[in-house]
């Protein structure tokens, strides 16, 4: 794909993005974790053409350091959440780092930034609506959602035998609830791909 073409389109799929996430706030159809997830579930999409419409391993580099960037930017004001505003994009950075050296696959790729971006949004959403049992910080029932999310995502994208997926999906489950906060958006998504290509 052309650079220009897909900075374009990168450029008007985050606007569209955040003015998705600022309407539903606004609106009050979502509180600000809410508004806050969708954004983290709807970025997480972006994996997909970096991955499989981009040749130019530099090229691949440049959402994910823009991403970082921005993050920050806007972490200067919230600084409780900068720690997992930069690690999402700069976890989806180093995937993409070990996928132009080869040392994971494309599918692994982004099975592991799906499992951050959607079982990691599920988990968030299901532990605001109705999580009751804590497990520390998080929630079984957010865990258990992760859980299913996550299966799904790595059964679908992983290329895995299903029952590996499952026990990598267990795996990043177990790591997204043990992992400090924030650092899960780092810890898992690389967990998830590394144990994918892996197994």
């Amino acid at each position: 794909m052309n650079a220009a073409v897909f900075i374009l389109i990168t450029a008007i799929y985050v606007l569209f993005v955040l003015l998705a996430s600022w309407f539903f706030l606004r609106k009050g159809i979502l509180g600000k974790e809410g508004a806050r997830k969708l954004v983290h579930v709807l970025v997480s999409f972006s994996v997909f053409p970096v991955v499989y419409l981009i040749d130019d391993p530099f090229l691949r580099l440049c959402g994910p350091l823009a991403f970082i960037f921005i993050n920050a930017v806007l972490g200067v004001k919230n600084k409780s959440r900068i720690m997992g505003l930069v690690c999402y994009p700069l976890s989806m950075l180093i995937l993409i780092i070990l996928m132009n050296h080869s040392l994971v696959s494309a599918s692994s790729a982004v099975s592991g930034m799906l499992s951050m971006g959607l079982g990691d949004g599920a988990a968030a959403l299901v532990g605001m609506k109705w999580g009751r049992t804590r497990l520390g910080r998080k929630s079984l029932e957010g865990s258990i959602a992760m859980f299913v999310v996550s299966s799904a995502v790595l059964v679908v994208f992983s290329g895995n035998i299903w029952y590996m997926s499952l026990l990598v999906a267990f795996a990043v489950t177990v790591i997204e609830c043990i992992t400090p906060h924030g650092l899960d958006n780092l810890t898992v998504p690389l967990a998830a791909a590394v144990l994918s290509e892996v197994l």
